[in-house]
């Protein structure tokens, strides 16, 4: 018997006893339905969560601030460093290659104004780089240009919520705005980026960068700051750079050019979120460890189930078994033909668990969806694969026992016990 025929006798053994195989095969069917919908459903929403993250804009960023010494040496030699200017993140770029990306900032608080209405609001003066080190997303308009910065341009991107408080729902782009008593002109607003309720829709941290006016640098120096003097910049790490050497390197390349004056500070938001990613990643994994037992303990139940009926079947066809030894087959193409069955039966319960895992990840997506969550819960294709292996799995190990057994029969022995 060839291994087509094997499977069509599994097949078969299905459809004449559907009672004895619909209860053989709900372990199995539970337990493959669990790893799929639980695998699709934790895999769904840790991928939100990382997507959120991602949003963020914050992976391998640091930012680095003016600071006063903290030692009276530091007090005592302070005019001896210049602070942070344009002069450290030109030298920063040059001899850290770690370095992906790096926009010095200018900041400060002033009252913005478009016709009638006004709000206080942050000036952020910039380079273009940092629309982009920072994952802004643009709304309506352009960012701002190198061109910009080279011109000393008086033109703005609004944030959006300061763009909805000065104009409502007209468009703001191709505005003019006053910061202070200067006059600058609207070329671009930010939109805000759509995260999920887990994620607390964003935060703080989304909201203050939607409360800012965003201006060239230069023009923030010369109409804002009046200094060349930098606030702080923000330093976006390469992606395979090693956090700990690039802060490292940043460090010690300051020092140096501050005449070894630490009147400066950076903040490694880089490996904060790294530490939050690793706690989400923690709390997968013990989802996933959880799912898994229950999965093992759904298809043990199943695999016993399997092996019952199984044992049942050798004995149930004992003259068939001793005919096919009388005529010449083998004890290993015996063995075979019980040990396929078995995996078939196992598979066909774990096809059926698949299409019930699908059904019920969906149902969770029209779930969430009816409860106002905006998640789409895609199905995995992992789970599928991780099932169903399960499932084979529970054919050749429960299999096993009963397809041994039917290959060491005495052809005479099985013939004369079942007439």
């Amino acid at each position: 018997m060839d291994i087509l025929e094997s499977i069509g006798s599994g097949l078969a053994s299905i459809w004449s006893h559907k009672l004895r195989s619909a209860l053989t095969l709900f372990g199995i069917i539970v337990g493959v339905a669990a790893v799929v919908a639980m695998t699709s459903f934790v895999g769904g929403i840790a991928g939100r969560i990382w997507e959120d993250f991602d949003k963020l804009g914050l992976d391998n960023v640091l930012f680095v601030a003016n600071m006063r010494p903290m030692n009276p040496e530091g007090y005592a030699y302070l005019k001896a460093s210049k602070g942070l200017s344009f002069e450290d993140t030109e030298i920063l770029r040059a001899e850290v290659d770690e370095i992906l990306g790096i926009t010095p900032v200018v900041a400060d608080y002033r009252v913005v104004r478009a016709g009638s209405e006004a709000r206080r609001a942050e000036i952020f003066a910039a380079t273009p780089d940092g629309f982009f080190l920072l994952k802004f997303i643009l709304g309506q308009g352009r960012f701002l240009s190198d061109l910009d910065v080279e011109n000393n341009a008086r033109v703005a991107v609004l944030g959006e919520i300061v763009k909805e408080d000065l104009f409502g729902e007209a468009d703001a782009v191709g505005e003019n705005i006053l910061i202070g008593d200067e006059h600058f002109h609207v070329v671009g607003v930010l939109r805000q980026k759509d995260f999920s309720d887990m994620f607390g829709g964003g935060g703080n941290e989304q909201r203050e960068e939607h409360e800012r006016v965003y201006i060239p640098i230069t023009a923030g120096m010369h109409y804002i700051s009046g200094t060349k003097r930098i606030a702080y910049f923000a330093v976006r790490l390469k992606k395979d750079a090693d956090l700990a050497t690039g802060y490292d390197k940043i460090h010690n390349t300051l020092l140096r050019e501050h005449r070894q004056i630490e009147d400066f500070q950076i903040e490694n938001v880089a490996e904060e979120i790294l530490q939050a990613r690793q706690q989400v990643q923690e709390i997968v994994n013990t989802w996933n460890g959880i799912l898994s037992t229950i999965a093992t303990v759904s298809l043990l139940v199943g695999g016993i189930g399997l092996l019952s009926v199984l044992i049942i079947s050798v004995n149930e066809r004992l003259r068939e078994i001793g005919i096919r030894k009388a005529v010449g087959a083998e004890n290993r193409a015996v063995f075979q033909q019980f040990l396929i069955e078995s995996v078939t039966i196992s598979v066909f319960g774990g096809l059926v668990g698949v299409g019930v895992g699908v059904g019920l990840t969906k149902l969770m997506s029209f779930g969430a969806q009816a409860m106002g969550q905006d998640i789409v819960i895609p199905v995995s294709g992992g789970g599928i694969l991780l099932g169903l292996s399960f499932a084979i799995i529970v054919g050749v190990v429960f299999g096993l026992y009963p397809a041994i057994k039917a290959s060491k029969l005495d052809p005479i022995e099985a013939i004369s016990k079942h007439a």
